[in-house]
């Protein structure tokens, strides 16, 4: 009987892969965008003020109850920049999404993929003007942009350019990947 059920099984699966064709040759559709922003910082400025970004929509926005966003920024009485993740801002009622961040070596223009592996989900990050970060943001609930994706996950890059301490500015770049699963940040659509 467990023959049998094995058997069931092993062909079920090749009937999946064969109909859905080579899962491992999916191909990117939309190129790869690189945005400037700038926003404030979630302290010292109202709260009406933009102090977050919203990866897939890739734009800068507000910080509210409904956790519309990926990440949100700081400015630390030290003068220092701190990114944090969505769940250590504002805690949604249904969960906030894991949003992975991590360092990355080399100049924003450098960075032309994401890492693999090595994303922090449970703290935030002090960056420092010309440093990278790469940003794994998940969307694959229902009704989401991933949600029948391979890789549930869209990576972006961020690069802090500069920040104004008396206005409480901050000022970046942002690399973006439109396509689930692929982790390119080179110019046009990605092939990986």
């Amino acid at each position: 009987m467990k023959a049998r059920l094995a058997l069931l099984a092993t062909m079920c699966v090749v009937i999946v892969l064969n109909a859905c064709g080579n899962v491992a040759s999916l191909k990117a559709t939309l190129p790869t965008t690189v945005d400037t922003l700038s926003l404030w910082a979630l302290s010292g400025t109202p709260p009406s003020y933009p102090s977050a970004i919203s990866i897939v929509a890739r734009q800068i926005v507000r910080v509210d109850g409904f956790a519309a966003f990926d990440i949100a920024f700081d400015i630390d009485a030290k003068g220092k920049t701190v990114v944090y993740p969505v769940k250590l801002v504002v805690a949604s009622p249904s969960g906030s999404r894991q949003i992975g961040m991590q360092k990355v070596s080399g100049t924003f223009d450098q960075v032309l993929t994401a890492p693999s592996s090595g994303f922090e989900t449970d703290s935030s990050l002090v960056m420092a003007p010309g440093e990278v970060l790469a940003i794994e943001s998940p969307h694959n609930v229902s009704g989401d942009v991933c949600q029948f994706a391979v890789s549930p996950n869209l990576y972006a890059k961020i690069g802090l350019d500069s920040v104004n301490l008396a206005t409480r500015i901050i000022y970046l770049r942002m690399g973006f990947d439109p396509n689930c699963g692929f982790r390119s940040f080179a110019t046009g659509i990605p092939t990986s």
